[in-house]
């Protein structure tokens, strides 16, 4: 089997959870004797490709045309829509140009539908999001829940590096771009006073948003910039808590990698997470700083959660995400 995989063309310029996610899948599926290429172009040949995996369709505009190829060229089709629907963070998050983002979340809904529509399988990443998907484009396709996944060696991650370079240990953790729709601003206010060392780590997504984050921050805030995986999970190995109150996230992928590496996890109340980890988290809702506190405080004065790494790490393994995955596929080319 010859599968193309097709992405956003800045996949790798511009990493957010759908690179890993992409990338992870590719090597997974490799390993399972499944030749896989990826192409980020809008208008490939697909002659040698027995089918083509499409990753996003929340920023749908490349994945429209390079969906569109496929079906000109008749190539069964899988997708990866990693879709949630964005107006309740619009209108209640931190963000600026409201009417700006919804004119554009809601001009797109056309072509997300056609990309629906052309999809001979769905892979949504749980039931939740299926269901989202169902309400929000009233369509009942074929469709086959494939997990995320995290790496194991985030299990096997000591303190120590991170520990000797930032001298930072048992903080609460937040990694993830900082962005209006991880929420960090609600963290960071959540936090304010209560003693606890409060740690982000991730790449600038909104230059404006890191600086109003800044400006409510006390001395108990550090902020580091994105890291390589070995010194990451060293961050995680040194942390108590990992908190993502975002306003959506299907569950986050660095909620799983914290989860792997031993973390009580904070998770938002929206999306998939709750699939993923039942009650073995702490949920919080995101637009509500009273909530975000008490879940952070809870899951800081509780023991280290140990079944929930041990739940991940054998029910959500990229392994387990790519067995899925062929299973999919199996079924568009019977």
């Amino acid at each position: 089997m010859r599968v193309l995989v097709q992405s956003r063309p800045d996949l790798l310029r511009l990493p957010a959870g759908d690179t890993v996610q992409v990338i992870e899948t590719i090597r997974a599926l490799g390993a399972l004797g499944i030749e896989v290429e990826h192409c980020t172009e809008l208008s490939p040949y697909l002659d040698a490709f027995d089918l083509v995996h499409f990753f996003n369709i929340s920023r749908v505009q490349e994945t429209y045309l390079q969906c569109k190829n496929a079906v000109d060229q008749g190539k069964p089709i899988a997708l990866t829509p990693i879709y949630w629907n964005i107006e309740e963070y619009v209108l209640n998050g931190e963000t600026v140009q409201r009417e700006k983002l919804l004119q554009w979340w809601r001009k797109d809904h056309a072509l997300r539908s056609e990309v629906l529509r052309w999809a001979d399988i769905i892979l949504p990443n749980g039931w939740a999001e299926m269901n989202i998907l169902s309400r929000d484009f009233a369509i009942r396709p074929s469709y086959h829940i494939v997990p995320n996944g995290v790496d194991p060696a985030f299990k096997d991650a000591g303190p120590g590096q991170f520990e000797a370079e930032y001298g930072l240990r048992d903080m609460v953790l937040c990694v993830g771009r900082i962005s209006p729709r991880k929420n960090q601003l609600s963290l960071i206010k959540a936090l304010n006073g209560t003693g606890l060392k409060l740690v982000l780590i991730g790449p600038i997504n909104d230059p404006f948003y890191l600086e109003a984050c800044r400006a409510i921050a006390s001395g108990d805030v550090v902020f580091l910039p994105q890291m390589p995986q070995a010194k990451l999970a060293s961050a995680y190995a040194a942390a108590k808590v990992h908190a993502l109150p975002s306003w959506y996230d299907t569950p986050g992928l660095s909620s799983l990698e914290a989860a792997a590496a031993g973390c009580n996890v904070v998770s938002t109340n929206r999306g998939t997470a709750v699939e993923y980890f039942g009650n073995y988290a702490w949920y919080c809702d995101p637009g509500d700083i009273k909530s975000i506190r008490e879940a952070v405080l809870a899951a800081y004065a509780s023991p280290k959660e140990l079944l929930l790494q041990e739940l991940v790490l054998q029910e959500f393994t990229w392994e387990r995400a790519a067995r899925e995955t062929l299973k999919a596929y199996e079924k568009i080319l019977s």
